[in-house]
């Protein structure tokens, strides 16, 4: 389901249970025997397409078919269920199945806007004198990080990401604004709603990122918008666009690059104005500014955890968070140094996503640091994932945000009537030693940039649990939001 409403491209190979000891055939099958679950409806309602193996043949084409949906167009997961005979069955090598390579299935142009639209969003943009861009998790999902960032520059345009899309620019750009939304930098909120011109590439446009459509920072009527997406229903869902161009965010970014060069020089002089003022009010918004980022305490301020990582980790760190206040904190106040390095998860945002995401990062990213950032919650949901680690000796990092609690959910309890959200006393890493991790607790955060250092040059899967300070809560700042005009 994470995987469907995150547009992220999945293979789920699954058998059916059937033809066991424990089975009745398939026309008695379903009275609650083991097994006897509709499997092909479940995935069906999650993913983008499912199928039936019912013979090795059948199992081989679906598998190939199901890769191709899986990446074709939006992606998504795709699931082939494979019956017992489609498993264990036998070929016949004197006649095998004429199999065709699965890179022809994925051999598909990416699609591109009509040139006439193509020639529609230069004109807007020319006319414009406050233009921004608004970055999604379309343009991780096409790769068009170089070419987002060359358009920001080519239009002098401010870029803000959606929360899904952190870092798709890296947030230390001059033209950065960081993400937009409940949960992101006031900076960005304001670039966004002081804007006459609004590109949306690759985003959703999720309550989160519009601050509940809030009118002050995305407003169709006083603004002009341009939506990139894959997906034709994306474009003016949210909000109605003047302009929607339907295909791969690279594929656009690319054609609007090429187009545009003469456009954006002869009528820079429009926009120099709001590009000379950005410095300015970045600092004004307190862009990535934070007391609780340089406050020594013991237990150790959420804020500070933020900072000593961005302190002690390389630029390249690829991170994976998870849910809760851990995520906040991270998305709010992180400043990514590079872009693609962030991943957390945003279709259901279910607790324990992070730590074995940090596990398929690292091998997708073998020369690079991997820190998973979780709560104590999430940690002990899927704490398995270390197990897999040392299995693999993949030396990630997961930081433990331990406040012996769901801080969210305690946060939104009333005082004195905290249920079922508080947990007893854990040692986290005890638990990853436990597993022949390195572990180490920290009370004290003048004692925590020496620990993340040990836990890189340990060589293992590392495990730094932070107790932290109960008290201060995202709500905080999300209380600005509200005064402000959020519904």
């Amino acid at each position: 389901m994470e995987a469907m409403l995150s547009s992220s491209p999945m293979l789920v190979l699954t058998d059916t249970s059937d033809g066991g000891v424990g089975q009745h055939p398939a026309n008695q099958s379903g009275a609650g025997e083991y097994g006897s679950i509709d499997l092909h409806n479940i995935f069906r309602s999650m993913t983008k397409y499912t199928t039936l193996a019912t013979s090795p043949k059948e199992a081989a084409l679906g598998a190939q078919l199901a890769i191709k949906h899986a990446m074709s167009g939006r992606p998504g997961p795709a699931c082939l269920l494979m019956r017992s005979a489609s498993i264990g069955g036998e070929v016949d090598l004197e006649s095998p199945p004429f199999i065709h390579d699965t890179a022809g299935y994925l051999n598909t142009a990416k699609p591109q806007a009509a040139p006439a639209d193509i020639e529609k969003a230069v004109e807007i943009l020319s006319q414009s004198r406050r233009p921004v861009i608004v970055a999604g998790n379309g343009v991780h999902m096409a790769g068009a990080h170089g070419a987002l960032q060359q358009l920001a520059e080519q239009w002098n345009a401010p870029m803000a990401t959606s929360y899904k899309g952190k870092s798709a620019i890296a947030e230390t750009h001059p033209l950065s604004v960081g993400m937009v939304g409940i949960y992101g930098q006031e900076a960005a909120n304001r670039a966004v709603g002081d804007a006459d011109t609004v590109v949306i590439v690759g985003a959703k446009l999720s309550p989160q990122d519009t601050v509940r459509e809030r009118p002050t920072v995305f407003n169709p009527r006083g603004q002009r918008i341009i939506q990139i997406d894959i997906d034709d229903r994306n474009a003016g869902w949210t909000f109605p666009v003047e302009l929607g161009l339907i295909g791969d965010a690279g594929s656009i970014l690319g054609q609007l690059i090429e187009a545009s060069a003469e456009a954006s020089g002869s009528t820079a002089r429009n926009r120099s104005e709001w590009a000379g003022a950005l410095p300015n009010r970045k600092q004004d918004a307190g862009f990535y500014e934070d007391a609780g980022l340089h406050t020594d305490s013991s237990p150790v301020l959420p804020q500070r955890v933020v900072r000593l990582l961005q302190e002690t980790m390389p630029a390249e760190t690829v991170y994976a968070l998870d849910a809760g206040n851990n995520r906040t904190w991270m998305a709010h106040l992180f400043q990514s140094q590079q872009a693609h390095t962030f991943f957390c998860p945003g279709g259901t945002a279910g607790m324990g996503w992070g730590l074995p995401a940090s596990v398929g990062l690292q091998v997708a990213y073998p020369g690079r640091q991997v820190v998973c950032v979780t709560g104590d919650g999430g940690y002990m949901m899927t704490v398995n994932a270390l197990s897999t680690a040392m299995q693999y000796n993949l030396p990630i990092v997961c930081v433990v945000f331990n406040d012996g609690a769901l801080g969210m959910v305690r946060h939104h309890q009333a005082p004195g009537q905290y249920i079922a959200s508080e947990f007893a006393e854990t040692d986290n890493a005890a638990v990853a030693r436990g597993f022949g991790c390195f572990g180490v607790q920290v009370a004290d955060s003048r004692n925590l940039a020496d620990a993340l250092r040990d836990a890189r040059a340990s060589g293992l899967p590392a495990v730094v649990d932070v107790l932290i300070d109960r008290g201060p809560s995202p709500d905080d700042w999300r209380a600005d939001l509200r005064t402000a005009g959020e519904t």
